[in-house]
């Protein structure tokens, strides 16, 4: 398999030999251009020549796939919550409750060793704050979450915690008591 971004060297003598090709393959190099060896030349070099225009797009793809697997729109499409102008995404599993942890640091504003997972599982506990098997996601529980702004004093804590209780939570549970009556 092809490295995915070659080093230095390889792409000095890619494109070294690359133009030797192109200048040899056109007959650039003292060809008379009616002679018809310049259009066997360009026949030869069209390949190498569609590799050179792909490469970018090659390259914009790879970047996008490895952008959109690290993205916060890749997993839970749909499943988004708004807390002061911050999304948070939310996934339910029929009684289950799960908050995407790096979401919950970031509405918070929390930075440095404030995010630090293991400090966290230590407040929230092993399974408060976990990764989810399917995605890797590192998620809170809903208790997990629930004990891990219990021990935040910041003001900004306390009112993520009435927003989860009340707008996410709250209503979750009565939608869920509505469509099973």
């Amino acid at each position: 398999m092809l490295s995915p971004d070659p080093g230095p060297t390889v792409l000095r003598w890619g494109w070294f030999l690359w133009v030797t090709w192109a200048v040899i393959g056109t007959g650039l190099l003292g060809e008379d251009i009616r002679s018809g060896g310049f259009a066997l030349g360009v026949v030869l070099t069209a390949p190498f020549w569609a590799l050179w225009l792909l490469w970018p797009l090659y390259r914009g793809w790879a970047l996008w796939m490895r952008w959109s697997r690290h993205s916060r729109w890749q997993a839970w499409q749909g499943s988004y919550y708004e807390f002061d102008g911050q999304q948070v995404r939310v996934l339910f599993e029929d009684e289950q409750i799960w908050f995407s942890a790096d979401d919950v640091f970031d509405a918070l504003r929390l930075q440095g060793r404030q995010r630090d997972p293991e400090r966290g599982r230590l407040v929230a506990g092993r399974d408060g704050l976990s990764e989810l098997a399917d995605s890797g996601l590192l998620v809170f529980s809903e208790a997990g979450l629930r004990a891990w702004l219990d021990r935040r004093m910041e003001p900004d804590a306390m009112k993520f915690a009435r927003w989860v209780q009340f707008e996410v939570v709250d209503p979750y549970r009565r939608r869920r008591e509505l469509g099973g009556a």
